[in-house]
């Protein structure tokens, strides 16, 4: 289950943030709204993925699964969908979404690690 919800949860990552600007209506409620959406799509981006693949009983190779999904699916595909809107129509390359991306990343890992009582109701 939990690799199912990961996978749904990238398809509209990668939906979301490779689609043309100009599909998405324009809505601005506050300030910031647009780095608090990329914070938080990246939360559950990272904490989904870190809980796929383990098991219940710890083991180093839990550990290192944990910090590799962190590192390619919070990270890496932070960098990468951020960088790769430049090319899209209406999209543009901004830093700041880059690094509130990998701020979201590292929440979801926190999160994770810091709770472990809610790591398994996702199986």
């Amino acid at each position: 289950m939990r690799i199912f919800l990961a996978s749904v949860w990238q398809i509209f990552l990668f939906w979301a943030m490779l689609s043309p600007g100009n599909q998405f209506p324009e809505i601005d409620v506050f300030d910031l709204q647009d780095k608090l959406i990329h914070w938080l799509v990246f939360v559950v981006q990272t904490y989904l993925w870190c809980g796929v693949s383990l098991r219940r009983t710890p083991s180093l190779s839990n550990k290192w699964r944990v910090w590799i999904h962190f590192l390619v699916f919070g990270l890496a595909m932070g960098v990468f969908l951020e960088y790769a809107q430049q090319f899209i129509p209406y999209r543009s390359f901004d830093y700041w979404d880059m690094i509130t991306n990998a701020i979201g990343a590292f929440s979801g890992f926190l999160i994770y690690r810091k709770w472990p009582s809610i790591k398994f109701i996702l199986e």
